[in-house]
């Protein structure tokens, strides 16, 4: 009878396969083609390491996470810190937009900053047309009050 268990018999396990879509074309992941120290600027410089690798579940607790902050730090400042937000889709798309060299696809990085950029400045454009408005409304009710131009 044999004392050793049966597990120490099996062959080592095959090498994990890349995760989907980390593969070229061919099914040749790009640390084999050569691609993951390609020359940029007269150097040799490899990607960057993914960081984060999810789906819909990951990305939904990402979400999750992000508006329990926002409601935190509604609550936290007594809905002042509201008045912060516009600026902050402004600010982290420049930090996007100058890390975008470093991110794993910096096309799609540029993009989605400069969305960023620009959905935070419309909605400050807009904050600032309404306040505009209101203080013109104002304006005219004391003048109408008054007796008119």
């Amino acid at each position: 009878m044999d004392d050793k268990p049966d597990f120490l018999d099996r062959a080592p396990d095959p090498e994990p396969e890349p995760p989907f879509g980390l593969e070229s074309p061919g099914g040749v992941t790009p640390a084999e083609d050569g691609q993951a120290s390609s020359p940029v600027g007269g150097e040799n410089r490899s990607k960057p390491a993914i960081t984060f690798q999810g789906n819909s579940y990951d990305l939904t607790s990402v979400i999750g996470l992000t508006t329990g902050a926002a409601v935190l730090l509604a609550c936290a400042t007594c809905n002042l810190g509201y008045y912060c937000l516009p600026f902050v889709p402004i600010i982290l798309g420049v930090i996007g937009l100058v890390a975008a060299k470093d991110s794993v696809d910096p096309d799609r990085t540029k993009l989605l900053s400069w969305l960023s950029v620009g959905s935070g400045a419309i909605i400050l454009l807009l904050i600032f047309i309404f306040v505009a408005l209101y203080i013109g409304f104002i304006v005219f009710v004391i003048v109408a009050e008054n007796g008119g131009f």
